[in-house]
């Protein structure tokens, strides 16, 4: 009698510690969801408490990629999980492709002679799966962006020398998958709110005409790389762009033209570029490019492509009656004069469009005599 009250109690100690590490690993994944916006750390810091929660040898999130419908390993953790970085899994191949097609969770004690299980992933890595738990991972709309899989759970023990080592465990149970799908659903909800600021703060960032960045992210991006410049002495190169003639090709061929013209340029500059450098639409029918660690060299051979791309596309006449053309300003700086670069870019870009006008259009004396000193000194 003894004895059966003593398991019985033992029971009941069980099942109350059992209900207390679930309650901290909600209250762990409470915190986790309400103190990012960023969708990498929210998924890092979920699968990092997985781990501890269901000591599992290999645990990952996977996201089923659009227009392949492939799963990638947008985060793999375990022995050799470095080894997925670039692999992929087939839409519906092995569990989690069931999983992710079906929207169901699933649980598999034993994968050997499972008709879902899927080989290739042991292949790759030389190991042996024994045990799986896989999860749908669901957005706010109940749409599976893709699955959390855990598979083969561990526990410590002690070799014949006594130092610490793992061993397989038990294998994962009806209730590891019940606790993983409510982790897998609060994730979702949350990845999606942090995709979606994401998303916000790039559109805020974006023009939407062009794709290029906008006036608000070159602005900060230009102030970020002063202080850089101030701060190690390196130089850095602005070109300023103002495109020719766009009224007029908007008052002879409407705006939808002159939106083409624009996002035509827009193509021309980002393919004319270091991949470093930022191109923005900071006006109207105004351009820039900033070029971090560049001197003026560097801008006017910049210059110099985006001429060619330009002169390319003119002579394939593809929008008829319709030109392409630029000024630019070119301007570097470094330490000592960068407050002024933005300023001495402008003005260079407002005297190439001086030199580009007819004398009859020149408007001033000063935009005069700079227009016979330039056209002097190219005769000479």
């Amino acid at each position: 009698m003894k004895s059966t009250y003593q398991a019985g109690a033992m029971s009941h100690k069980d099942d109350r510690q059992a209900e207390k590490e679930q309650l901290a690993i909600f209250c762990g994944i409470g915190r986790i969801l309400t103190s990012s916006l960023n969708p990498g750390e929210v998924f890092r810091r979920v699968m990092r408490l997985i781990g501890e929660h269901f000591s599992p040898r290999n645990w990952s999130l996977l996201l089923i990629e659009q227009g392949s419908g492939r799963l990638r390993f947008e985060i793999a953790m375990g022995i050799d999980a470095e080894r997925l970085k670039d692999f992929r899994l087939e839409p519906g191949e092995g569990i989690v492709g069931w999983v992710c097609e079906h929207g169901e969770p699933l649980v598999v004690p034993d994968v050997q002679g499972h008709p879902r299980f899927s080989p290739r992933l042991d292949q790759h890595l030389g190991f042996v799966t024994r045990s799986v738990v896989c999860v749908p991972l669901l957005n706010g709309t109940n749409k599976v962006i893709g699955a959390i899989e855990l598979i083969n759970k561990i526990r410590p023990a002690t070799d014949a020398q006594g130092r610490p080592t793992t061993s397989e465990g038990e294998p994962f149970t009806e209730l590891d998958m019940a606790i993983l799908s409510s982790i897998a659903s609060f994730t979702g909800i949350a990845a999606e709110n942090a995709f979606l600021h994401e998303k916000v703060r790039e559109l805020a960032m974006v023009d939407s005409l062009t794709g290029l960045s906008n006036r608000h992210y070159f602005n900060e991006v230009y102030r970020r790389e002063v202080r850089r410049v101030q701060r190690y002495g390196h130089s850095v190169c602005v070109l300023m762009m103002d495109v020719d003639d766009l009224k007029r090709v908007n008052d002879n061929h409407g705006h939808l033209v002159g939106d083409k013209v624009l996002t035509i340029l827009a193509g021309i500059l980002k393919d004319s570029v270091r991949q470093s450098d930022v191109v923005a639409r900071v006006g109207g029918d105004e351009f820039v490019i900033l070029m971090p660690m560049a001197d003026e060299a560097s801008g006017r051979e910049v210059a110099r492509r985006i001429a060619e791309r330009i002169e390319t596309w003119n002579g394939k006449s593809l929008l008829p009656g319709v030109r392409l053309g630029l000024s630019i300003g070119i301007r570097a700086a470094g330490p000592e004069n960068v407050e002024r670069l933005l300023l001495n870019a402008d003005q260079e870009l407002y005297q190439s469009k001086d030199l580009k006008k007819k004398p009859e259009e020149l408007t001033s004396a000063e935009q005069m005599r700079d227009y016979l000193s330039r056209t002097l000194a190219g005769d000479d």
